[in-house]
């Protein structure tokens, strides 16, 4: 909570939570900066898969480099908990701004989902690599009105040979996840990303 410090980041407050984790404000105090820091589960730290499944999310990150993805600073191990820092995003989330405002109107979301429509091409041309989770909670509004695509935590590079999925668990959120998907298909592709984007993109018109 509030006044802890864990490696060299002292939380400030929380942000959110989910499957993978707790998310909060922190302060790096090395380079005096703020950034998000995801704290996993303590019940999870000693499932060795969804271990090596958090720290992969630190690598995946490490290698995007796009306007419109969360990038990663550092991740580490102290005193048996285990953190990953991403760069904070003053803002909310499209989730949050479709519960506050309602839907958007199409001129709008439609330049939102062009940018991410570019992240996720960047990701998939340049490093083979999966979303698998993208509906609007993973998905920041800046002050600036800049989108920015966050949680790879999920994902799946698929020039890896290491599969970190527990056997039958049915990774992603079932409004948005695609039938291949669904069905726990071994060979995605981009296009199940494609098919989440459009169901994003159904909820940010319709509300």
């Amino acid at each position: 909570g509030p006044g802890v410090t864990i490696g060299q980041f002292k939380i400030q407050k929380l942000l959110g939570k989910g499957g993978m984790g707790e998310v909060y404000l922190a302060r790096q105090l090395s380079l005096g900066r703020d950034v998000a820091l995801k704290i996993l589960p303590a019940r999870l730290h000693d499932q060795k898969a969804r271990v090596q499944r958090f720290f992969k999310e630190v690598q995946i990150l490490a290698r995007l480099d796009h306007p419109n993805i969360v990038m990663a600073h550092e991740a580490g191990e102290d005193d048996d908990i285990l953190y990953l820092a991403m760069s904070y995003i003053p803002g909310d989330s499209l989730e949050k701004r479709l519960h506050h405002d309602g839907p958007m109107a199409e001129p709008d979301a439609l330049k939102l989902i062009d940018k991410l429509a570019g992240a996720l091409d960047y990701a998939w041309s340049t490093h083979h690599l999966l979303h698998r989770d993208i509906k609007p909670a993973n998905i920041m509004l800046t002050s600036g009105g800049e989108v920015k695509l966050m949680d790879f935590g999920l994902a799946k590079c698929l020039d890896d040979a290491t599969e970190l999925t527990m056997s039958g668990d049915i990774i992603g959120s079932p409004n948005y996840m695609s039938p291949e998907q669904i069905n726990d298909c071994t060979d995605l592709d981009c296009r199940s990303d494609m098919y989440s984007l459009g169901t994003t993109l159904y909820h940010l018109l319709t509300g």
